[in-house]
């Protein structure tokens, strides 16, 4: 009699064991499980941080290639401005030249140079002007003459009319 309870006993001692055993060990597979995931998520914030790192690099050198790219158009174009400013220079110290020269091959100020040929021009067309405007107070002098000459006429007759 006690054997069928003996038995019985160890039967649910083994299932018991057993259920133990499965439960131990799903729970070390749930660790394991959980340990992969957060072995998982911790490369993935290791990878982002390092994609993160890289963009940044990259946008750093990105930036040191546009400034050092900017330095190098600014200094072609100080020089181009230094080139400019000794070329200008250059043209004012020909331009300088060139009217000194002028003025010695003008005669000084009895030769014929372009302020002596404009200020002749401006006095011929005054002159012709002012020929214009005497010719015509000049006909409208000679038709007053004739009847200033004709009223004193006029007058004459009427007094030597008059004894």
């Amino acid at each position: 009699m006690a054997l069928p309870w003996i038995g019985g006993a160890a039967v649910v001692l083994v299932l018991g064991a057993g259920v133990v055993l499965y439960g131990a060990h799903q729970y070390r597979s749930g660790g394991d499980a959980r340990q992969a995931e957060i072995e998982k998520r911790q490369t993935a914030i290791e990878r982002g941080w390092q994609e993160e790192r890289d963009r940044a690099d990259a946008k750093h050198r990105g930036d040191v290639l546009v400034r050092q790219q900017a330095e190098a158009k600014l200094a072609q174009v100080e020089r181009d401005r230094d080139a400019a400013f000794i070329r200008v220079d250059g043209l004012r110290k020909q331009l300088a030249a060139r009217r000194a020269e002028a003025s010695r091959a003008g005669g000084g100020s009895d030769g014929a140079s372009p302020d002596w040929i404009g200020l002749f021009g401006e006095c011929l067309s005054r002159t012709e002007s002012l020929g214009r405007r005497l010719g015509a107070v000049g006909k409208d002098a000679a038709g007053w003459a004739d009847q200033v000459n004709g009223l004193q006429g006029y007058i004459r007759g009427l007094r030597g009319a008059k004894p």
